[in-house]
């Protein structure tokens, strides 16, 4: 799969239905699986380029962070509204569903300098939700996967992590190893285990909701990524390049030396999606 713009860098990816969305620079494209690409935004704003940063999909519902709140479709990407935030107008970094989307209509978004955001229509409406974060310069999201019952969910700042019992309501910053620290990338694990990718101090890991953490990989590089596979893989992507362990962080192995935008477990949880610097989306059996 290939673009034809090498230089449009891909902000996020994600694999749903089939298929693979690529948030770019230039828009949000849509790629099958033979490698066809289309612009989601050509019938809407068919002359300007629209940088996105995070996309989320549930069904034909597909919601896109842009400057200035979310883009939504209802239709696959056949027609778009803008779903604009309080002023001044945020640049939305990151996107998250809950994982009973389709029953709650709960999403939260989190914007580089405004903090987070919470839906609960569907990505129709947002209000701002920052009462206890203060740090409002919001890098990652991650959502636990028992979000519809035990309403936690996390943001990696500019000077750590915030927590949330809640959904989003009310957060608590938690103490990190290094103090103030950039956390450029979160999931949480089906255990309630919190990983966290971080600027300048490798890859973390808390079992007790941050009163503890270990370190699972040392590196001079930002864990830009973090994912966390079916069979119970670790994914890191460390600057461009991206690095698995098997071992529960024993040790690790070298997926890809460099050039790597961003990265996504596909649909099955069983491959890894990257997004190349050339434009390209490479497939891995992991």
């Amino acid at each position: 799969m290939t673009s034809d713009d090498a230089s449009d860098r891909t902000n996020g990816l994600l694999a749903a239905g089939g298929g693979v969305y690529a948030a770019r620079q230039s828009g949000l494209f849509q790629i099958g699986a033979g490698g066809e690409e289309r612009n989601l935004y050509q019938s809407w704003m068919p002359e300007q380029a629209l940088p996105t940063l995070a996309i989320a999909t549930a069904g034909d519902l597909l919601l896109a962070g842009i400057n200035g709140g979310v883009a939504r479709s209802q239709d696959g990407g056949a027609s778009w509204t803008a779903q604009p935030f309080r002023a001044p107008a945020p640049l939305v970094t990151c996107l998250a569903l809950s994982p009973k989307f389709e029953e709650d209509g709960c999403a939260l978004a989190g914007a580089f300098e405004d903090g987070v955001f919470r839906s609960t229509d569907g990505g129709e409406s947002w209000i701002a939700v920052n009462h206890g974060l203060f740090d409002h310069s919001v890098y990652s999201l991650a959502l636990s996967p028992n979000f519809a019952h035990d309403g936690i969910a996390c943001v990696g700042t500019g000077s750590g992590i915030y927590r949330s019992k809640n959904g989003g309501r009310l957060w608590w910053d938690l103490t990190m190893p290094a103090g103030d620290e950039t956390v450029l990338s979160l999931a949480i694990a089906e255990s309630g285990a919190l990983f966290a990718g971080c600027e300048a101090h490798g890859l973390l890991r808390s079992r007790d909701a941050g009163e503890s953490w270990e370190a699972l990989l040392e590196t001079e590089g930002a864990v830009n990524g973090v994912a966390l596979a079916k069979d119970g893989a670790l994914i890191a992507q460390v600057d461009d390049g991206v690095w698995l362990s098997r071992d529960d962080a024993a040790s690790w192995s070298e997926l890809a030396a460099d050039n790597v935008d961003c990265m996504a477990l596909g649909a099955d949880g069983e491959t890894l999606l990257l997004a190349m610097a050339d434009g390209s989306i490479r497939q891995l059996y992991i």
